[in-house]
């Protein structure tokens, strides 16, 4: 219809044109038409990137021809040259940045970050959140900032949240100069802030590498000086979702008094640590497998006897055990949402019936159950290396496909020698994912009954989970009707959408 462009209006154009994931594939709409062109390049040119210094020279000619353009731009990604091949360039880069005036992120990564960065972060009024990854920070002009020649009255830098990663400093001087500075994110529990800086931050996110015990007492010296920490997310480096299992105990130095904390998400021991000193902690996150159930127990024990009532509660358990659901069952009454992953073990179809109708009355607030176990990890194997000996040398070579491990040419082996043995095995392995996947279907069906079986008993209950993480067909789902009409299963709903994987970000 020759009308239908001109009754949809520009803000929906705008939102179909940023749901397509491909750029090439928007770079050939814009060409359409006209109307598509001044909408479509405006979602094009809204997150830039410049994964080198020469793609960010080849784009300047661009803006530099449409200075207008420059107005929608919201973020920037930027590469350095490692070594400073071409630093040359890097004032003009720069001055091309300093025109976005709407630019909210902007991200730099390795080499030698310029003087001229300074400069470019006054004169971006709507930067909130810069990062910088493998980078070497400038140090401060003397008498900056009227050390810029155009910088006769300066303006304060806007941001308001700082990431650092991989950086190759530790004194982040120039952070004096953020005095919106609230939210900061790194790697390394060596980075120094001001401070005053230090003592105005209501965010900071942590990530370390090492063992926990060894930690801990520097995160201490880190958290005495930021007294007003709203929101604390602590994170140890790990491979894939299995997280570091600790044999650390809960410290018994005194814990650094955060009055202000609201959200926790930290690993084993250190979550247990710092409970004593957040009387006003809301949402808690164990980020670690909690060796004993007697921990998580105590864990519980502790919490009841906090000050403001939890609202949100997330353990992680190495192993399952029945008690420990009933302890945050008894601890936790007045706690609006509640999540337990496990590694091993699992509830009985048992437990689980009596759980809804037995125990969770008592938890009045309750709206959200997530029960679920990790998904195994199939342990890495180091394939074997194959040599071939060449006589006339008297030296070995690698093979070229000894990739291949000792379980794979095996079975090729006699896949090769005997087609009928292959052919019955392929068979028999078909039999058995049927076989699984019926026994899983069985599990699923009991579990939604038992989850319809609750309704009656909870009628604050909205979600519950229960099942293995990664495998669909093994959760029990369901959403609760109005008007007593029950329980509906959520069959194709998002899972991320419905079940954070963070249960400490506050309302």
């Amino acid at each position: 219809m020759p009308g239908a462009m001109v009754i949809i209006p520009h803000e929906v154009w705008l939102r179909i044109f940023e749901l397509v994931d491909s750029t090439a594939a928007l770079r050939c709409v814009v060409l359409a038409c006209r109307k598509f062109y001044n909408l479509g390049t405006e979602a094009l040119v809204r997150h830039i990137s410049w994964r080198s210094t020469e793609i960010a020279m080849n784009h300047l000619d661009f803006w530099e021809r449409n200075p207008s353009k420059a107005y929608f731009v919201r973020s920037v990604y930027f590469a350095l040259s490692p070594n400073n091949e071409s630093a040359d360039n890097y004032p003009r880069i720069f001055g091309c940045i300093q025109s976005f005036s709407r630019l909210e992120h902007m991200k730099l990564a390795f080499g030698s970050l310029p003087d001229v960065l300074y400069p470019t972060l006054q004169r971006l009024p709507s930067l909130t959140h810069l990062e910088l990854q493998s980078c070497v920070i400038p140090p401060l002009p003397p008498f900056y900032p009227y050390s810029f020649p155009s910088t006769d009255t300066p303006e304060p830098i806007q941001l308001t949240k700082l990431t650092l990663s991989k950086m190759r400093c530790f004194t982040v001087s120039f952070a004096s100069y953020l005095p919106n500075l609230s939210a900061f994110e790194t790697d390394s529990i060596g980075i120094q802030l001001p401070v005053d800086i230090s003592a105005q931050l209501s965010s900071l996110s942590l990530t370390l590498h090492g063992a926990i015990g060894d930690i801990q007492p520097r995160l201490d010296v880190v958290l005495l000086r930021m007294p007003a920490l709203v929101h604390l997310d602590v994170s140890i480096a790990t491979f894939g979702h299995q997280a570091q299992q600790t044999t650390a105990t809960v410290s018994q130095h005194p814990s650094p008094i955060l009055p202000m904390l609201r959200t926790l998400s930290a690993p084993w021991p250190v979550a247990g640590h710092l409970l004593p000193g957040a009387p006003a902690l809301t949402h808690l996150r164990v980020a670690s497998p909690i060796p004993k159930p007697s921990d998580a127990v105590w864990l519980l024990e502790r919490l009841q006897g906090g000050g403001s009532p939890l609202r949100g509660v997330a353990l992680y358990l190495h192993t399952w055990d029945d008690e420990v659901l009933l302890a945050a069952v008894r601890c936790l009454s007045d706690c609006e949402m509640l999540g337990i992953v496990y590694q091993r073990g699992g509830p009985s179809d048992e437990f689980l019936f009596d759980l809804g109708i037995q125990h969770l009355p008592l938890m009045n607030t309750l709206h959200t159950l997530r029960l679920f176990a990790l998904p195994p990890v199939e342990p890495i194997r180091i394939p074997t290396p194959r040599f071939v000996w060449d006589a006339n040398t008297g030296e070995a070579s690698v093979m070229e496909d000894w990739f291949v491990d000792d379980d794979d040419n095996s079975t090729a082996a006699s896949s090769d020698s005997d087609p009928e043995a292959a052919a019955a095995e392929a068979e028999a392995k078909k039999e058995e994912e049927a076989q699984e996947a019926r026994v899983q279907t069985e599990k699923t069906v009991t579990l939604r009954e038992c989850v319809h079986a609750w309704t009656r008993y909870n009628p604050l209950l909205k979600r519950v989970q229960l099942g293995r993480e990664g495998e669909k067909r093994t959760w029990a789902k369901g959403k609760r009707l109005g008007d007593g009409r029950g329980w509906e299963t959520d069959e194709d709903e998002d899972t991320d959408a419905v079940w954070p994987h963070s249960y400490a970000a506050a309302d």
